[in-house]
């Protein structure tokens, strides 16, 4: 049984440790203990409702025991772009004709754009290597979808996620190669970190305002456009499964796609239920050692969920055994958020 919770000030070491380990790439956790803990602090004001609903950034940790440390972290932006510029490059056409000629010719271009500012985002998702075992990895990237699901009115409608771009075995990324290095005079990692330290204004100030034409960058550039790191392709394929889909954006550095889904459309978000707790002994050896549902419960601050690998439903009242019950937090009666991992059609009965 995993426990997700809300990170705490506690973590902090944790935190530190898997932003260093999460290496080049994910902008959203730079290898700085100072930044993490900024983050941090901001994920718990945040929960302390501390800061506004459109400033808020919830980071939830996971733990393989109530008592274990930390092995996974992932995050929800509530708001993009509020206090820092978000860029991304827009895919576009330009269509060139010639009837004197004879000639038609499209070409792909990439124009500097702020139009993804106000969605919201779903980041930050890590997990150490030695805990990628027991579904953990899906536990808890859909644990995002019951906390959407539980608090709607705090996110935008449009909700994305940005994946990290293709770089080679030695952080080397040929988009940056082909486009960046021309307009910023420091390595892909250097830029990188400036970006999820928030220092952005370099990019305002360096980066070209005109289109950018595609077929002008070299082969290997152009090749990794939309493309994913390899370690990220699993986590694109979860997203694509819970309805979200490529929307023509792509990061300025490595070219990493972004991919896009209406909140209330979100599989994740449809097939959740809100039952109530009933509290009853259950043998263990019902249990399985496959998680195939997540709980959680509906306190705010105090938001848990678990992942367990059968529920027992009575009507309107889901069966949790006092253990299960001591995890998420809550008492006979209360809400409990319920969803399948497998994307599908939520249950009609």
């Amino acid at each position: 049984m995993a426990i997700i919770r809300p990170i705490a000030a506690q973590d902090l070491d944790t935190l530190v440790d898997m932003a260093r380990e999460s290496g080049v790439g994910v902008t959203s956790l730079p290898d700085n203990p100072e930044l993490m803990e900024r983050k941090l602090n901001r994920a718990v004001a945040s929960f302390q409702q501390k800061l506004s609903p459109e400033e808020a950034h919830y980071l939830f940790v996971l733990q393989e025991t109530p008592d274990g440390p930390p092995v996974g972290l992932c995050g929800i932006e509530a708001r993009i772009g509020r206090d820092e510029v978000w860029y991304n490059y827009r895919m576009g056409e330009v269509i060139q004709a010639s009837k004197a000629l004879g000639l038609y010719r499209r070409t792909l271009t990439l124009f500097l754009s702020n139009d993804l500012t106000g969605a919201t985002e779903l980041g930050s998702l890590y997990l150490r290597e030695p805990n990628r075992r027991h579904r953990n990895g899906s536990v808890l990237s859909k644990v995002r979808y019951l906390f959407l699901a539980a608090f709607p009115e705090l996110f935008s409608e449009r909700v994305i996620a940005e994946m990290r771009g293709y770089s080679d075995a030695d952080g080397h990324s040929p988009f940056w190669e082909g486009l960046g290095r021309q307009f910023f005079n420091m390595e892909f990692s250097d830029a990188d970190f400036l970006t999820g330290s928030g220092d952005k204004v370099f990019i305002a100030e360096l980066m070209p305002k005109f289109p950018i034409y595609v077929p002008m960058l070299p082969p290997e550039a152009q090749a990794t456009i939309g493309q994913v790191h390899p370690h990220t392709q699993p986590a694109l394929s979860m997203l694509e499964a819970e309805g979200f889909r490529k929307n023509g954006f792509v990061d300025i550095f490595d070219a990493g796609p972004a991919v896009q889904a209406e909140l209330h459309r979100i599989g994740g978000v449809r097939r959740s239920e809100r039952l109530h707790a009933h509290i009853v002994e259950r043998r263990a050896s019902l249990e399985a050692p496959r998680p195939e549902w997540l709980l959680g419960n509906e306190r705010f601050s105090g938001f848990r969920a678990i992942s367990v690998a059968r529920v027992h439903r009575d009507g309107p009242r889901i069966e949790l055994t006092p253990e299960e019950a001591d995890a998420l937090q809550i008492s006979a009666g209360d809400p409990v958020r319920v969803m399948n991992l497998k994307p599908q059609e939520p249950h009609d009965g």
